[in-house]
C-alpha cells in the first residue's frame, strides 16, 4: 500500500514538472539533459519525502524547545528590527 502510494506521487511530480517543462519557453525541448533530469528526478522523490517529513518534524521539536525557553520572542523582535531598518534604508534610498 505504502509503495503504491509512493508511485502515485512519483507519477503526480513527473506530470507537474513535465507540465511545467513543456510549458517554459526558455528550455529547447531538444535539450538531452533536460529529458534526462526530467524522467530521473521523481523516481528519487519518494526517497525525498520520509527525508523531508523528519527533517520538518525534528524542526517542529526544536522550535518547541526554542519556544518553552523564551527565545523565540528575542528571535522575533531581532526580525522586526530589522525589517524596519531595511525599510527605512529603502524609503530613504527611494527619496534622493
Amino acid at each position: 500500500m505504502i509503495l503504491i502510494g509512493y508511485l502515485v506521487i512519483t507519477v503526480v511530480v513527473f506530470c507537474i514538472w513535465f507540465a511545467k517543462f513543456w510549458g517554459d519557453t526558455t528550455t529547447p525541448k531538444d535539450d538531452r539533459i533536460s529529458w534526462i533530469a526530467l524522467a530521473i528526478g521523481p523516481l528519487f522523490w519518494p526517497i525525498v519525502l520520509p527525508l523531508s517529513i523528519l527533517e520538518l518534524a525534528s524542526k517542529k521539536s526544536q522550535v518547541q524547545n526554542i519556544a518553552e525557553d523564551g527565545e523565540i520572542q528575542e528571535i522575533i523582535e531581532e526580525a522586526d528590527s530589522g525589517i524596519e531598518h531595511q525599510n527605512s534604508i529603502i524609503t530613504h534610498s527611494q527619496s534622493e
